[in-house]
């Protein structure tokens, strides 16, 4: 029962014991919920600022650090100014509530914000990280991941409803309702501190192209196709080939971890080489482009046994609706690679044995070009779909981080973790209502009995 005219005042601890009872969906104590009404705005600016304290502590920052990014504080206020708000058009609808009494309730369900959003976005991750998620799992984790929010509304509403009668009462039940589940419902992390800069880069953070880089990089080239060794002959190997079209950290990130997973799994150490377009690795790593692609596999061709070794190809980078993958390293003028640049790549290098993977938006566009029986091809997205995940902030796309991340640590058969990869990245997708990538696998028929070699562990293979 509310109490608009009680001269003794609640205390915060008999507020927090009556915001159980609220929480727990029962009747609050006669006379509960009394605040000082001139010491009301301090009391809610206070809670404002545990709810603060209990995002940072309980959910972290955007990118898990204060380095570059921009706080909006103001951001955070936003649900405390709803709830006064809607107080006042409580007291509006109906003279005998008592809108302080209104606001301090709703303040401290917004107290329950934070370990809500921890709560679900806890719940997400268990569900939505199984090895197995399909979309209907992702589906229910998302569904699951929300009831906090929801049952803080339903709290909120049921409060109401317990106090009064009659179809002006009716009306503020409806009302108090639909507003509840807007504030509690309709933002994610609603009280996340930091927001990492979306800015384009500057000048600053673009190459520079000085004598270093100038007469360096064609050294560089030759230094790390000098460092493929041959292949032994009667172990079949694999080689491994990575390429980072596009000057965006993620693909550098994606390009260099999956090169580390194959010398951790496959033991490529001595058979690998990256090509990266990034400032940050102008001075030490060779850059990618047609030309540098074109020589590393023909290196990579003379080096293997071609009867018993595998070429395993990575590209990573953004890719155009015609079916390009993106080259870019500003300023310098590079092409894009096309299926038909690409499949001529390979064919001239005379590797008859080939795994080729392409995490880029369109990269089904690819699969005719490529794909035969002694090419296996694996695509992010079909020829007419986009991917996700290449936010410069990302350590992997959802590709990268679905199949080799996650499915490829869990079996080492590459048809395997590319289905095991799919049902992830499906149920993401289904989560957030995206239009789905639609990855694709085609070719390879005649590496059934070699692909199975690589399933087995190192020690059996050396």
């Amino acid at each position: 029962m509310l109490a608009p005219n009680a001269i003794a005042h609640s205390s915060l601890l008999d507020d927090l014991r009556q915001l159980g009872r609220v929480l727990t969906l029962r009747r609050p104590e006669p006379d509960s919920f009394s605040p000082n009404i001139g010491k009301l705005p301090w009391i809610v600016l206070l809670y404002c600022l545990v709810s603060i304290a209990l995002s940072i502590a309980l959910n972290g920052t955007a990118d898990g650090t204060l380095a570059d990014s921009a706080v909006f504080v103001g951001t955070l206020s936003v649900p405390f100014w709803a709830v006064a708000i809607l107080a006042g058009l409580l007291k509006w609808l109906d003279e005998r509530q008592a809108a302080g009494s209104i606001w301090l309730v709703f303040t401290l369900l917004l107290l329950m914000l934070p370990p809500a959003e921890f709560i679900g976005a806890t719940v997400w991750s268990i569900l939505s990280g199984l090895t197995l998620s399909t979309p209907a799992l992702g589906t229910l984790a998302q569904f699951v991941s929300t009831l906090p929010h929801f049952w803080l509304a339903l709290a909120g509403t049921l409060f109401i409803a317990r106090n009064g009668r009659g179809w002006r009462h009716s009306l503020r039940v409806l009302f108090t309702s639909l507003a509840l589940f807007a504030v509690f419902t309709s933002s994610v992390d609603p009280l996340a501190l930091w927001q990492v800069s979306t800015t384009v880069p500057t000048t600053a953070d673009r190459l520079v192209i000085d004598e270093e880089v100038l007469y360096g990089q064609p050294r560089l080239l030759d230094e790390h196709l000098a460092r493929i060794e041959p292949g032994k002959p009667g172990v079949p190997e694999i080689f491994f080939l990575g390429v980072a079209g596009s000057e965006e950290g993620v693909f550098m990130r994606e390009t260099i971890t999956v090169e580390q997973l194959f010398r951790d799994r496959y033991a490529t150490a001595g058979h690998s080489m990256i090509l990266v377009n990034n400032p940050a690795t102008a001075r030490r790593l060779p850059f990618a482009n047609h030309e540098s692609l074109s020589r590393a596999l023909s290196r990579i061709g003379k080096q293997m046994n071609g009867e018993e070794d595998l070429l395993f190809l990575f590209l990573t980078s953004h890719g155009l609706a015609d079916h390009r993958f993106s080259i870019k390293l500003s300023p310098l003028a590079f092409s894009d690679i096309t299926p038909q640049m690409l499949a001529k790549a390979l064919d001239d290098s005379g590797i008859k044995r080939r795994v080729v993977v392409i995490s880029a938006c369109y990269s089904g566009g690819f699969i005719p070009a490529l794909a035969n029986d002694h090419t296996l091809v694996i695509t992010a997205a079909s020829a007419d779909r986009v991917s996700f995940g290449c936010n410069d902030t990302n350590n992997l796309t959802d590709f990268g981080r679905s199949y080799f991340d996650q499915a490829l640590r869990e079996t080492r058969s590459f048809t395997e973790a590319f289905e095991r990869a799919k049902a992830i990245i499906s149920a993401l997708e289904a989560a957030d209502d995206s239009t789905p990538s639609d990855p694709q696998i085609a070719g390879g028929e005649s590496l059934r009995a070699q692909l199975e070699w690589f399933t087995r562990e190192p020690k059996q293979t050396r």
